[in-house]
């Protein structure tokens, strides 16, 4: 395979359930980076969530491009150009804050604010292990609504897998068309600007690279890496993806405990 683009999501796919890049993983994306394929981390998280793996894989010597917010912002590591930013007006994010409110579903709602996760209970669900994942602090804020004047990337919905999955479809109803909500995690809703997903902004990464959708490679686990799975040349499925992901992809890899990323580059580009 002609790759030059090995497009990598992070929880579930580089990163094992211990949180870290196995040894054999980062070698082969270190290899790969040698033959000339560049490396771009393309996730839900916000920026400062793809520093530590961006560093564990060497960008400070290859050079990278950083995907966040499911591809609300692209940019390019040395030099952290911006590619590519779409936000939601301070309007729209207000209407869904106050939609969530008015309706009293069970959700912590947090935004983000240079390294900061704004909550309004640092002690709310899942907001500790939000601000831990992505080496952030915690802002608590009387009302994240308040925060909302200016224009933001995302804005992150948590509540138990359960109830979460009861709601979702419901809570999604009013803003079709207007805005891209949905799941990155069984815990998480996210919601951007509309047209925003990974493949989208994958395709104006390749754009700006110059480079064919077939020159890249994609690995992903979750929902929100469906339409990057799609879109790209080779589509990768984690062991652990889930089961919608497995039937869009090309091929099915072992676990992120298990290697599955070298696995397949061994198969695909480093033999």
């Amino acid at each position: 395979m002609d790759c030059r683009l090995i497009a990598l999501d992070l929880d579930g796919t580089l990163n094992s359930s211990k949180g870290v890049i196995t040894s054999r993983t980062r070698q082969a994306l270190i290899q790969a980076q040698e033959k000339g394929a560049k490396v771009v981390l393309a996730s839900g998280r916000p920026l400062p969530g793809l520093y530590q793996n961006a560093k564990e894989l060497e960008f400070d010597r290859f050079d990278g491009y950083l995907l966040c917010f499911n591809g609300a912002r692209i940019c390019t590591w040395k030099e952290k150009q911006i590619i590519y930013d779409q936000t939601m007006s301070p309007g729209m994010a207000q209407l869904v804050y106050d939609y969530n409110k008015k309706n009293d579903y069970n959700m912590v709602i947090m935004s983000y604010e240079g390294e900061d996760v704004l909550a309004e209970d640092a002690t709310a669900y899942r907001v500790q292990e939000e601000a831990a994942l992505n080496h952030m602090n915690v802002r608590v804020v009387p009302s994240v609504r308040d925060t909302l004047r200016r224009p933001v990337n995302k804005l992150l919905f948590a509540a138990t897998p359960d109830y979460l999955a009861d709601i979702e479809m419901e809570f999604k109803r009013p803003f079709v068309g207007q805005l891209s909500i949905y799941r990155s995690a069984p815990f998480y809703l996210e919601v951007m600007a509309t047209g925003i997903d990974k493949a989208r902004s994958m395709e104006r990464l390749a754009k700006h690279m110059k480079i064919d959708r077939e020159q890249i490679i994609a690995f992903g686990d979750g929902y929100n890496d469906l339409t990057m799975i799609e879109y790209a040349g080779v589509g990768i499925a984690m062991g652990n993806a889930v089961e919608e992901l497995k039937k869009k992809a090309d091929g099915i890899t072992a676990s992120n405990d298990e290697d599955g990323i070298a696995l397949a580059l061994e198969e695909y580009f480093l033999d």
